[in-house]
């Protein structure tokens, strides 16, 4: 992987520590040189990206690619870290070491201390969390979270891409009618309702916990950083991404872009990254973080 690695990108490994001592991975990556000629005392914003893998599998180094594009464009510092992986670390370990990971950014990028790992960031330039499928689950989490916490600084996005935010059980009333997906692609490629229960039985998540359904959050969604949504058309989970960000923009005025990915199964560009459409599904992704970072490069992401 370091052979494909940008000459303008550096990347390093340091280790966090988590509420009970363990030391969790995070692989950070920067610009080689990085512009700071906007003032004397400015900085980098800064981006999360947790992995994917039903919390079961799955490593950072998925993401790195991705976040490569994002240091070289962007001039910013990605992270991608580790969490505790079910079925040895179930529910709601990767949670906890997800949000003991995001007080260790806001902390670190805030210090200005030279021996700091993070001493050229500046979350108050942007300070986005994001991440794909259990990765998206987490990020949705750590923005609630954040919010209450009220986390300094606080988030400015989140990066959603087939988000899973509610327990197909406890779909609200409200919501009932839109919720399809689970039962149109139960047998859909990739990810069908059997892989899932397996991942489930393992992670054993809570389905009455916003600390995994974060759509049920008793204190509502208002207050949140705008969200960027990847959501796919043959996924059992599509909907939980379609009925979330029309809530966000619609009830509780969250600032919104989403692009849909018809007839493409969850996390395809995972299987297939050789394919065009995982391919516009990077530069899609490209052009996302720049709108949550507050630059319009590109175009930004399609607004649906």
């Amino acid at each position: 992987m370091a052979s494909n690695r940008p000459e303008n990108v550096t990347e390093k490994v340091h280790h966090i520590p988590m509420r009970d001592g363990y030391m969790s991975r995070v692989i950070i990556l920067e610009p080689s040189t990085p512009n700071l000629t906007a003032k004397p005392d400015s900085g980098l914003p800064v981006l999360l990206m947790f992995h994917g893998g039903g919390h079961c599998v799955g490593d950072p180094e998925r993401e790195v690619p991705l976040l490569r594009l994002l240091v070289a464009r962007y001039n910013m510092i990605c992270l991608a870290p580790c969490y505790r992986l079910a079925p040895e670390n179930p529910f709601p370990a990767s949670i906890n070491d997800a949000w003991d990971t995001l007080q260790w950014v806001a902390s670190e990028s805030n210090s200005k201390s030279s021996s700091s790992p993070l001493h050229h960031a500046d979350t108050n330039l942007g300070f986005v969390v994001g991440g794909s499928s259990a990765g998206a689950n987490l990020a949705a989490s750590l923005a609630h979270l954040a919010r209450d916490n009220m986390l300094k600084p606080p988030l400015s996005g989140q990066f959603l891409s087939v988000v899973t935010v509610m327990h197909h059980q406890h779909v609200p009333a409200k919501y009932q009618n839109a919720y399809l997906s689970w039962e149109q692609n139960k047998s859909a490629p990739i990810l069908d309702r059997h892989l899932y229960s397996i991942f489930s039985n393992a992670f054993k998540p809570d389905p009455m916990s916003e600390l995994w359904a974060s759509f049920n959050h008793p204190n509502g969604h208002v207050g949140l950083p705008k969200a960027y949504f990847q959501v796919c058309g043959l996924d059992i989970f599509r909907d939980d991404g379609l009925i979330y960000e029309r809530v966000l923009r619609e009830e509780t005025g969250v600032e919104t872009r989403m692009d849909v990915y018809k007839g493409m199964p969850h996390s395809w560009w995972s299987v297939f990254p050789e394919m065009e459409a995982s391919k516009q599904r990077v530069e899609d992704s490209v052009r996302a973080v720049g709108w949550l970072l507050g630059r319009e490069e590109g175009g930004g992401a399609r607004a649906d």
